[in-house]
């Protein structure tokens, strides 16, 4: 790491001179705290797709970015860089001819076959939400992903309101509300990494076990029936059991990569008989194998013998059983072989 020590020290230099302290640098690059820690320590380079970022928020040019340190991979990341450039100019060029073409095309369409602008405004406002995200965060200086994901909602409403004008009808109060139930969770992604960057993931993950039963409401309230409470909110715990399930084997489990990978894999393997054996059990005229069945070989070749398409199920079912113990096993022997040798 000594021929990368001079780079750490020059952006940790330049961030000081430009009066921004690690957080604020991260936020604008859009990149945790302790990222930008990592590299005025000169333990990781930036990727070569953050140069031109780096080099707009610390004032500085890309020759002085790159001669900052003097090493091949400083040479190789310049080069990557320059094409990575050239390669986004020309997205973006693409993408705003296509928009100016497509725009012109419609408006005169519209025009010269239906003598009035009405599904033009469709047209209209989808381009406006695509160029939010293609073409909108390269033309904003600073605050880049809150104004993008501002501009993106409010086209979104629009096109909402475009598409209830052309075709009409009550769906619109259904529609604006299911919408703004999902850019609720965006914004609340957003808030979390703004203010709590240092635990985003568990945060997040949070947010989103609650919003998925709001929005389930949501849909309900307008839809009507009686699948909220004995239906989609059972399987939707169930699911989010699985999730923090998997979440604590990624994030808390004190383990190396395999073991986590084999506890991934056999929580993943598990949940589908315990989704299947569930919606048999909550919906009628289902008649799948129930959970027990899903070990069984005998049950397996039965139902396959008698043309039951749902002996598959249970066939994939023990290949990925045997294949996340396999690989639980792995895991499990290459942490013990760790942990002896810093015992050792």
């Amino acid at each position: 790491m000594n021929e990368k020590k001079p780079f750490g020290e020059y952006i940790r230099k330049k961030r000081l001179e430009a009066g921004l302290t690690q957080k604020e640098l991260a936020e604008q690059l859009f990149v945790t705290e302790s990222t930008v820690s990592k590299w005025e320590r000169a333990l990781s380079y930036p990727d070569v797709s953050m140069v031109t970022a780096i080099c707009a928020a610390l004032h500085i040019t890309e020759h002085e970015f790159f001669t900052a340190c003097d090493d091949d991979q400083a040479h190789s990341q310049e080069l990557a860089a320059k094409r990575w450039r050239q390669m986004v100019t020309g997205a973006r060029r693409f993408f705003a001819v296509s928009y100016i073409i497509a725009i012109v095309t419609c408006f005169i369409c519209d025009l010269a076959v239906f003598h009035a602008l009405d599904w033009f405004w469709i047209v209209l406002t989808s381009v406006a939400l695509a160029f939010c995200f293609t073409n909108l965060p390269f033309l904003v200086r600073r605050n880049k992903l809150s104004v993008c994901l501002g501009a993106a909602s409010g086209c979104l409403f629009l096109l909402l309101l475009a598409c209830w004008l052309y075709v009409g009808g009550k769906w619109i109060i259904g529609g604006l509300a299911i919408t703004m139930t999902c850019l609720a969770l965006l914004w609340g992604w957003w808030a979390v990494w703004r203010f709590y960057g240092k635990h985003v993931l568990p945060l997040c993950a949070g947010l989103t076990t609650p919003w998925v039963f709001i929005l389930l409401a949501v849909i309900w309230a307008f839809a009507g029936g009686d699948w909220l409470l004995s239906l989609a909110f059972p399987l939707a715990a169930v699911g989010a059991a699985f999730l923090w399930a998997g979440f604590a084997a990624v994030y808390w489990l004190p383990a190396g990569p395999r073991l986590k990978a084999g506890v991934t894999a056999l929580l993943v393997t598990f949940a589908t008989p315990v989704f299947n054996s569930l919606c048999d059990r909550l919906i009628e005229d289902q008649h799948g194998p129930r959970f027990l069945d899903y070990f069984s070989v005998q049950d397996m070749l039965m139902r396959c013998s008698a043309g039951d398409i749902s002996w598959v199920n249970p066939l994939i079912f023990q290949i990925m059983l045997v294949c996340s113990i396999a690989l639980v096993a792995v895991g499990a022997a290459a942490e013990v072989r760790q942990r002896k040798r810093q015992q050792g």
